[in-house]
């Protein structure tokens, strides 16, 4: 695995709003789906061993890395109607003192449907909601070795921790 970079970005209303019929809240039913598509996702690289894959999506949502923050994670479907691409956001863990008060803990899309702009479209969601939560900054952590993700989180002005706190 490769080291993970910390980036950050101030949150804020959402520009260009497309239709977002097809993004809807997370619901418990979603869950089985959503483990399965995080493990196609990731198919040859895991972010963490395969064993805590097992159930990671719905470890997130009990609170595992922090707090959920349900009505800013999100699932987006497909043109087909099956689920596509999915956000989960979190608050930072318990007892840290961050510079941010939201984490994306995941962002991930389904392999068939990559290409497309759902995870865009999913993070323009998730900043607009935080934002209207009173919420300013968010971070999320990215393996170094993911240019697509980089390029998509730069692309919405998150920068390295390391340009935002002077080190």
């Amino acid at each position: 695995m490769n080291p993970l970079i910390i980036l950050t970005a101030a949150t804020g209303p959402r520009e260009g709003v497309r239709p977002a019929a097809a993004i809807r809240p997370i619901r418990a039913d979603d869950i089985p789906r959503l483990d399965a598509m995080y493990r196609d996702a990731y198919a040859h690289a895991l972010p963490q061993p395969p064993e805590r894959a097992v159930g990671w999506i719905d470890a997130l949502l009990d609170g595992a890395e922090g707090r959920h923050v349900p009505e800013a994670s999100a699932v987006l479907a497909g043109p087909d109607g099956q689920l596509a691409a999915a956000i989960i956001v979190t608050e930072p863990a318990s007892g840290t003192a961050e510079a941010w008060d939201s984490v994306i803990a995941e962002l991930f899309t389904h392999p068939d449907h990559r290409r497309q702009g759902l995870a865009e479209e999913l993070l323009g969601h998730c900043l607009h909601v935080l934002h209207t939560l009173g919420r300013t900054r968010v971070a999320v952590a990215v393996d170094s070795g993911n240019s697509a993700a980089l390029a998509l989180y730069l692309s919405r002005d998150f920068r390295r921790l390391a340009d935002d706190d002077g080190d």
